[in-house]
């Protein structure tokens, strides 16, 4: 590979129409020239199909699909990538210029590994000047025991190897299928990652991750177990964590309730990660549950 690689830029989309036409002009206005956007309508029930139409770009690829979730949408438009890379954003995030820019330098750097990280960080929608820097100790992989902290943002994989390792289409796992994919790929080609912020992930109250059934929410954690221990990659690499990785699953369904007022049911996973691995205690999730029970009290 050389300087001018190609990147596939790939955004699935799902009724975010208020966001969709900001996350594509991010990718237009990027600095390095040489990729291709592609943008798969999940099956949209608003106007973002019209809304799309609008924008005439040469390097804009649309597709619609029947609603079928992320994981296929996402696995849609590698189908259809051309790139020697895939990177994924979701639609209502956005790059910054110097995203593919310094993503390259990173892929240079490190001979064009299979699996890279560009970092990225959280704005809030409502206070777009707030900030908090994405950030992790990337030298060992298995920081990914305890959770999810990568997102799709900021994600780029080799084609060839995005092929042979597809998302997970199950709907029941939806929300997680990136985690589980990210265990394989880290487990498979280890995982780098480029220490300059070149995307933003924006938080408001319709992300996905926000709304809560603590059955649907509980069993997609453990399908995401289940599915990324069936490769013997993972076995060998995370075996020895499993508990661990369920206690720290245990947290964030548990702080994930506490947030939506479920706080018995909080409770109940919070007891059984302690039960699972004691020292999950010391985990930043579960001092973030013991803020909001603090707080709670003291009301």
């Amino acid at each position: 590979m050389h300087r001018d690689i190609k990147f596939s830029i790939i955004i699935p989309t799902y009724n975010r129409v208020e966001f969709i036409l900001l996350a594509i002009r991010s990718v237009l206005l990027q600095s390095y020239k040489n990729f291709e956007l592609i943008v798969v309508n999940d099956g949209s029930t608003d106007e973002t199909e019209s809304v799309i139409a609008t924008i005439k770009d040469d390097r804009l690829k649309y597709i619609r699909i029947e609603n079928s979730e992320r994981g296929k949408a996402r696995n849609t438009g590698v189908a259809l990538a051309t790139g020697d890379y895939v990177t994924f954003l979701d639609s209502d995030d956005q790059l910054y210029d110097d995203y593919l820019e310094e993503a390259l330098n990173g892929l240079r750097k490190h001979n064009y590994i299979p699996f890279y990280h560009q970092a990225y960080e959280i704005r809030s929608y409502v206070k777009f000047s707030d900030r908090l820097v994405h950030n992790y100790h990337n030298r060992d992989v298995r920081f990914l025991v305890k959770g999810n902290p990568l997102s799709c943002l900021g994600i780029f994989i080799r084609r060839a190897e995005a092929l042979q390792f597809p998302f997970n289409e199950d709907r029941a796992l939806s929300g997680s299928e990136d985690w589980e994919l990210w265990l394989r790929l880290s487990a498979n080609f280890g995982l780098r990652r480029g220490k300059k912020i070149c995307a933003c992930l924006i938080l408001h109250d319709d992300r996905s991750v926000y709304q809560i059934e603590e059955h649907r929410l509980v069993k997609r954690k453990q399908l995401a177990v289940d599915y990324a221990f069936e490769d013997p990659a993972v076995v060998k690499m995370y075996g020895s964590y499993l508990r661990e990785i369920l206690a720290h699953s245990d947290t964030y369904n548990s702080l994930h309730l506490a947030l939506a007022g479920k706080k018995k049911r909080s409770l109940f996973y919070l007891f059984r990660a302690f039960k699972r691995y004691p020292f999950c205690v010391f985990n930043r999730r579960t001092l973030a549950i013991f803020k909001y029970y603090l707080i709670y009290l003291l009301k």
